[in-house]
C-alpha cells in the first residue's frame, strides 16, 4: 500500500464511513468531506505527472477508488466525476481554457462534474450544431452528478454534421436554454444528481475543450470501465466488513472479489471481456449486500439501517454507467441456475 492508498484508508475509516448512514438519511454531504479530499491532494489525482499529478499505477488507482466508494458512496460518487474533467482538460488543445481553471481544479477550489451523454450512447442523447461563434446544444444530459456542489461541468455532445464528439466545459448553474431537474436516485441522493435538458443552448468557441472522433473516445472505454467497476467492488468490501462484525465468514466473498478483480485487470490487456467483468462486479455487490441483509435480520427492513443502505447502493452501482452489453451479461449472471451438489 502506497501513501495515496494509506491516505484514502484514513479518510474512509475516520471521516466517511462513520458518517455514511447520516449522509444517506439527511441527503446532504458535509462540506468537510470535500475539504478533506482537497487537503489530501485527491482533486489533482487524475492529472498526468507532467502537469502535477501523482505517478500512480492503475492498480493503485483502482484500490484507492474501492476504498473510498465503500466508505461513503454519495461523497465518492460526486468527487470521482471531477477526475474526468481533469483528465480531458489536461489533453485539451484549448490551453487558455485549461489555464483558466487548472489550478483551481487541482487544489479542489474548483470542482467539476461530467456527462458523456453525447459520446458513448448510440444514438447519442446530447447533440451539437455548429454556429459561427461555436455550437448550440440540444438534447439531454440525463445524469449529471454534484449539482449545487460542482462549479463546472464537462459535457460530451455529438456533432450533427460529422458525428464527432465535442467536449465543452460549462459553468454549473442554470442558464438560458438549459433546464435542470433533480433525480431521486435509489441511493446516494446526497450526490445531487440531476437531468439537464438543452434547447438551443449556446456554447461559445472558447468553452470548447476538444473535438475528437467517437472512436477516439471509445478507445478509453476499457480503462473507464475498469475504474467504474471500483464502485461495486468497494461496496462489496464494505459489506464484508459489516458481515465480519456479525461473525459471518467472508472467505468465499474474499475469493470472489479477488477473482473479479483479476478479470477486471485482464480487460486492460484484452484477456477478458470488459462487459462480463463489469457484470461480475455488479452481481457480486448484490450478493454481498443481500447476504448482509440476511445476516442483519428484520432490522434491515427499516430505512436508515446500514445493511439497507448498502443494498440500495449495490443496486445503484450495478447500473451506473451501464451499456447494453453489460445489461445482457448481468441478466446472465443474475438469472443463472445455482449449482446444487
Amino acid at each position: 500500500m502506497n501513501h495515496w492508498t494509506e491516505r484514502a484508508r484514513e479518510i474512509a475509516e475516520n471521516v466517511f464511513a462513520p458518517a455514511a448512514d447520516a449522509v444517506d438519511a439527511e441527503g446532504k454531504i458535509p462540506p468537510n468531506h470535500f475539504e478533506v479530499l482537497a487537503k489530501a491532494g485527491f482533486y489533482g489525482i487524475s492529472a498526468p505527472p507532467e502537469l502535477g499529478g501523482p505517478d500512480l499505477s492503475l492498480g493503485d488507482r483502482a484500490e484507492l477508488l474501492e476504498i473510498l466508494f465503500g466508505s461513503c458512496l454519495a461523497t465518492t460518487f460526486t468527487w470521482a466525476q471531477h477526475g474526468g474533467v481533469v483528465k480531458h482538460l489536461a489533453t485539451s488543445p484549448n490551453t487558455a481554457l485549461r489555464d483558466t481553471y487548472w489550478d483551481g481544479l487541482m487544489d479542489g477550489s474548483v470542482k467539476g462534474g461530467v456527462s458523456g451523454a453525447g459520446a458513448a450512447p448510440q444514438p447519442p442523447l446530447l447533440h451539437a450544431r455548429r454556429t459561427g461563434d461555436g455550437y448550440v446544444l440540444y438534447g439531454a444530459a440525463p445524469f449529471v452528478t454534484g449539482w449545487d456542489i460542482i462549479d463546472v461541468v464537462l459535457l460530451f455532445a455529438r456533432d450533427e454534421a460529422d458525428d464527432s464528439v465535442v467536449e465543452v466545459l460549462l459553468d454549473a448553474h442554470p442558464s438560458k436554454g438549459a433546464s435542470v431537474r433533480a433525480l431521486p436516485l435509489i441511493a446516494a441522493r446526497a450526490s445531487n444528481t440531476v437531468r439537464i435538458e438543452f434547447d438551443n443552448f449556446e456554447v461559445p468557441r472558447d468553452r470548447v475543450c476538444n473535438v475528437i472522433t467517437r472512436d477516439e473516445f471509445m478507445a478509453g472505454e476499457t480503462l473507464l470501465s475498469r475504474f467504474a467497476a471500483s464502485m461495486p467492488m468497494g461496496i462489496t468490501r464494505r459489506c464484508m466488513v459489516e458481515l465480519e462484525k456479525r461473525a459471518v465468514d467472508t472467505t468465499d466473498f474474499a475469493s470472489q472479489l479477488s477473482n473479479v478483480r483479476d478479470h477486471l485487470d485482464a480487460t486492460l490487456i484484452g484477456g477478458f471481456d470488459q462487459h462480463l467483468a463489469r457484470a461480475e462486479a455488479g452481481a457480486l455487490a448484490i450478493r454481498a449486500a443481500t447476504t448482509l441483509v440476511a445476516a442483519t435480520g428484520s432490522s434491515s427492513s427499516v430505512s436508515g439501517n446500514t445493511a439497507e443502505r448498502l443494498a440500495r447502493e449495490a443496486m445503484l452501482a450495478m447500473v451506473v454507467g451501464s451499456r447494453p452489453e453489460i445489461r445482457t451479461a448481468l441478466l446472465g449472471q443474475l438469472s443463472a441456475t445455482p449449482s446444487v451438489e
